[in-house]
């Protein structure tokens, strides 16, 4: 099976000002005479997909199961239209819509009061099945509210997807650098700490290094390899991952693409073409003179990822 670990999927207000500020000067100021506001009000509308169907048309397209949608919470430092409560609450909809394929998790920051019960009564709930933190928004993984928010998820055994790597732009990248997370795993040996994107596209060594230091933690390899990457990428990433595979275990490694189900987001195809490069991965090991089995590479797509969501139920459909 194929589960995707990391997806987006967004409805109107769940990402804040800021943001939608910050794309419409970009795009203005490449080409002259375009203002911001000529295109502050339409950006919105290609990212998002309000009921799930586009994510569930790229999954049949690509072959993909089951994938974990992602909310992200900026932090009170940015300001969306739509509260934490409410984007949480778009990925269980979607998630009741489509059973068996979507798997929402929750997004909060650790510094928003009452983060470790509003995390808990979302556990409890049984309809969300872990978390993702986003550090760049300003708070260090160590921290003593974080710390908090870890304890509830690992009474419930449940995952934390963090953001490692260099983050989205107004964000800055210090915060989630993995140097910040090995107190976290020392702390929490057996926290279900996920590693998003293996600290791509610079820090995979010290990624590896951090999850060495754990029992639980897993490198999620999204952004490692895009769909425009060429075979040297691919030999690059598919050595890295046999490293890997030796170093901590091919059950501690995730599949995962970063995939924006919106139609302005990703390009035709995005999600079926990084399935495709995963599944040559071995090919491209042997290329690289390593080797990656067709077990390990079967657990890193999916086997892996259902082994980190004890409540999540999966049973193979017609695609």
């Amino acid at each position: 099976m194929i589960l995707d670990f990391h997806t987006h999927l967004l409805d109107k207000g769940h990402w804040p000002n800021e943001w939608w500020d910050y794309v419409a000067n970009q795009w203005a100021s490449a080409e002259p005479g375009r203002t911001p506001d000529q295109i502050r009000g339409k950006i919105e509308a290609g990212l998002i997909d309000p009921d799930g169907s586009r994510m569930i048309a790229d999954m049949d397209a690509a072959g993909v199961d089951a994938a974990v949608v992602l909310p992200i919470d900026w932090g009170p430092d940015f300001h969306s239209e739509k509260s934490v409560d409410e984007v949480v609450a778009h990925a269980i909809a979607c998630q009741e819509r489509y059973p068996g394929r979507l798997i929402a998790f929750g997004g909060i920051d650790p510094r928003r009061p009452g983060a470790p019960e509003k995390v808990d009564a979302w556990l409890s709930s049984r309809r969300v099945n872990g978390l993702k933190l986003y550090p760049n928004c300003g708070w260090m993984p160590g921290s003593p509210e974080a710390i908090a928010v870890y304890e509830v998820c690992l009474a419930h055994d449940a995952p934390i997807l963090f953001h490692t790597g260099h983050p989205l732009p107004l964000l800055d990248e210090s915060w989630s650098r993995l140097d910040n997370f090995l107190p976290v795993v020392e702390a929490f040996p057996q926290l279900k700490a996920v590693l998003g994107h293996a600290g791509a596209p610079c820090e995979f060594e010290n990624a590896l290094r951090v999850a060495e230091k754990s029992e639980a933690a897993t490198l999620e390899l999204s952004v490692c390899l895009w769909d425009d990457h060429n075979q040297e990428a691919e030999i690059a990433l598919a050595k890295r991952v046999a490293k890997a595979i030796q170093v901590i275990g091919a059950e501690r490694i995730l599949f995962g693409t970063d995939h924006v189900s919106g139609k302005r987001v990703r390009g035709p195809g995005f999600l079926k073409t990084l399935v495709d490069k995963f599944h040559r991965m071995p090919d491209m090991a042997r290329a690289g003179g390593t080797s990656i089995s067709p077990n390990d590479m079967e657990k890193v797509m999916g086997l892996n990822g259902l082994d980190q969501l004890p409540h999540f139920k999966w049973q193979a459909v017609a695609l």
